[in-house]
């Protein structure tokens, strides 16, 4: 994964960020590595992150486990956990969690010649990615929490050049 972003240009430690920024950043990249919806990495608590996953307590679809690679935790135990926030991203001024990413966002994506690409769509490269290396749509509807496999398959897409190879592999 840390391949394809550094290919589609999106930084994935988002150095060229302001400092004041890099909460921010990391919760960008935490949407990059885990296909996780937008809502369930900025209202994250401490109390949900459990060594190499996350026990979410709120999700669309109830309740469900987050697993994290290990360049994921690594982002997330690289954070600085402040006494009395519960919230792993949140806003200073208001103490509650972070409500929007999408500035940081539309700057990263610019920077990275990327216009166009919503919050949203870093879930499905993450779906496409699987699919790319061979995930099953189960699997890849598990990792994104999604309760019907048929809802991934609107996620997970691949490109020609992925279809082309699996059909030779097939009809070798």
């Amino acid at each position: 994964m840390r391949a394809l972003l550094v290919r589609s240009g999106v930084p994935t430690d988002c150095r060229s960020a302001l400092k004041a920024r890099q909460n921010l950043c990391a919760a960008i990249s935490l949407l990059i590595l885990t296909g996780s919806r937008k809502s369930e990495i900025t209202y994250l608590k401490w109390s949900e992150v459990r060594g190499r996953r996350l026990l979410l307590t709120d999700s669309k679809t109830g309740p469900r486990t987050v697993w994290l690679a290990e360049a994921a935790a690594s982002v997330l135990h690289a954070l600085p956990r402040r006494e009395k926030q519960r919230y792993v991203f949140w806003n200073p001024a208001t103490q509650r969690p972070i409500t929007d990413i999408g500035n940081l966002w539309s700057k990263l994506r610019d920077e990275a010649s990327l216009p166009g690409v919503r919050i949203h769509d870093l879930r499905h490269s993450f779906a496409s990615h699987a699919a790319a290396h061979s995930e099953t749509l189960p699997m890849i509807g598990k990792l994104l929490g999604h309760a019907d496999v048929r809802t991934t398959t609107r996620y997970a897409h691949l490109d020609d050049g992925h279809v082309i190879e699996a059909a030779q592999r097939i009809g070798d």
